[in-house]
C-alpha cells in the first residue's frame, strides 16, 4: 500500500494536472519516494483510494466547481489546499464548504506550480510547515536588500531570520543566531565582494555547510565568487537587477520563487544525510533498515529483532514531533533523530526535560547514533 495519496479536485486543466504531476514527482523523488509504489497522484476519488492513507487534496477552482467528495474528506480530516485565480474571485471559484478555507492564488511565473506542491507536501509532513530562511550579509554592503528581501519573504508567509530583526532583546545574540541558523531550511548569502573578509560572514557560510543547509547566493554585479559550495544555488545579479540600492520587484519575485525550489531539495538532503547516518549505525552493530513510514519516518530492526520507528526531525526538534513520532509509533519502540550541532544549549535542556517526562519516546542524536543505538533493545 502507498505511503502518500494526493487528489486532484475541482477543475484542474489538463496542462495544469500535467504540471502539478511533474513538480511533485520531482519533488518526492529528492526523498526516494516513487509513483505507484509510495504514493499516487488520482484526479479524485477512485476505487483505489485508502481511507487510512496519509492523503492531501489539492481543489482547482473555477467558475461552477463543484465538491462531491466534501462531505467522505472531511469527516477523515483530510487537508484540502484551494486554488483560485485571485483574491476577489474566491467566492466564484470555490464551493461553500471551501470558502472558509485560506486559498492560494495563481502566481503567472510559477510556472510550475510549486507554492502549490510545497504546500501539499506541507500537508503530507514531507515538508515543515515553518518555512524558515536565514539571511547572511554584510551589513555596510547590502543592508538594504537584506531589508528589503526580509519584508517581501514574511509577506510570502517565510519565516525570515535577520539579525538586526529576530534575536530578542538581552538574548545571547550569538547562541541566538547560531540555533536560528540550525533551525532554517535555506541559507540566503547576499554574496558582496566583502562577504568573506567578515568573520561573522564567513562562519555562518561554513556552519550552512557543516549543517548541510543548502544556500541561495545572490552574487553582486561584477564581484567574482571567491568559495564555492556544492550546496548553494547561484544567481547572479546584474546592474539592472538593482533599482538603486534595492533589488527591483521582478527580482525579489524570482528569488521568492527559486526559495521554494532550494527549500525542498535543502530538506530532502539533510534527511538524506541523517538517514544514511542511521543506516552506517544500524548495520554497524547488526541490525537493518526495513522500511520508510509516513512523515519521513523510517524503520529499524535492532540487532535484538525489535523495530524501532526512527522520526528524523531536519531542524530543532519541539514536542510536537514527540507527539507525531508517538502516533507513528503504533505501540512500537520510538525514537525522535535529530543533528544536536548548534542548537542553543537552552533548547537542549529542554529536550533532556522532555526526554524525562516522556518515556515512550527516546532522543538520538544523529551525530551519536551508533552509540546511543547500542543501548536500545
Amino acid at each position: 500500500m502507498a505511503l502518500y495519496q494526493c487528489l486532484l479536485l475541482g477543475a484542474p486543466t489538463d496542462g495544469q494536472a500535467a504540471v502539478f504531476t511533474a513538480t511533485f514527482d520531482d519533488c518526492l523523488g529528492l526523498f526516494g519516494l516513487e509513483r505507484g509504489r509510495d504514493y499516487t497522484i488520482d484526479r479524485g476519488i477512485t476505487a483505489d483510494f485508502s481511507d487510512t492513507t496519509a492523503t492531501v487534496a489539492v481543489f482547482f477552482g473555477a467558475d461552477g466547481s463543484v465538491y462531491p467528495e466534501a462531505a467522505r474528506l472531511t469527516k477523515l480530516g483530510v487537508p484540502v489546499v484551494p486554488i483560485v485565480s485571485s483574491a476577489v474571485r474566491v467566492s466564484a471559484e470555490l464551493p461553500a464548504a471551501l470558502r472558509s478555507i485560506n486559498a492560494m492564488f495563481h502566481d503567472a511565473a510559477d510556472t510550475s506550480l510549486r507554492r502549490l506542491v510545497t504546500a501539499a507536501l506541507q500537508c503530507l509532513g514531507l515538508l515543515p510547515a515553518q518555512r524558515r530562511v536565514f539571511v547572511s550579509y554584510r551589513r555596510d554592503e547590502s543592508a538594504d536588500v537584506a531589508l528589503q528581501l526580509y519584508e517581501a519573504l514574511s509577506a510570502r508567509h517565510f519565516d525570515v531570520f535577520l539579525d538586526t530583526h529576530s534575536v530578542s532583546v538581552a538574548a545571547d545574540f550569538q547562541a541566538a543566531l547560531w540555533h536560528r541558523l540550525c533551525d532554517s531550511d535555506v541559507l540566503v548569502m547576499l554574496d558582496t565582494p566583502g562577504y568573506f573578509t567578515s568573520r561573522w560572514t564567513t562562519a555562518e557560510w561554513g556552519r550552512a555547510i557543516a549543517k548541510h543547509i543548502s544556500m541561495l547566493q545572490l552574487v553582486w554585479p561584477g564581484h567574482t565568487p571567491v568559495r564555492e559550495s556544492h550546496l548553494a544555488t547561484s544567481k547572479k545579479l546584474t546592474d539592472t537587477d538593482f533599482n538603486g540600492a534595492r533589488l527591483t520587484p521582478a527580482v525579489v519575485a524570482d528569488v521568492a520563487l527559486e526559495l521554494e525550489r532550494v527549500r525542498s531539495v535543502s530538506v530532502a538532503l539533510r534527511h538524506s544525510n541523517m538517514v544514511g547516518t542511521l543506516r552506517t549505525a544500524i548495520q554497524d552493530l547488526g541490525g537493518s533498515v526495513e522500511g520508510v513510514g509516513q512523515k519521513r519516518s523510517v524503520i529499524l530492526k535492532l540487532p535484538s529483532g525489535n523495530p524501532l520507528v526512527a522520526y528524523p526531525v531536519v531542524g530543532v526538534p519541539t514536542s510536537v514531533d514527540m507527539h507525531d513520532c508517538i502516533d507513528l509509533s503504533d505501540s512500537r519502540a520510538a525514537a525522535v533523530v535529530y543533528d544536536h550541532l548548534g542548537i542553543s544549549e537552552e533548547w537542549r535542556r529542554h529536550l533532556d526535560w522532555l526526554a524525562s517526562r516522556v518515556g515512550a519516546v527516546k532522543w538520538l542524536r544523529s551525530r551519536e547514533a551508533d552509540w546511543q543505538l547500542a543501548d536500545i533493545e
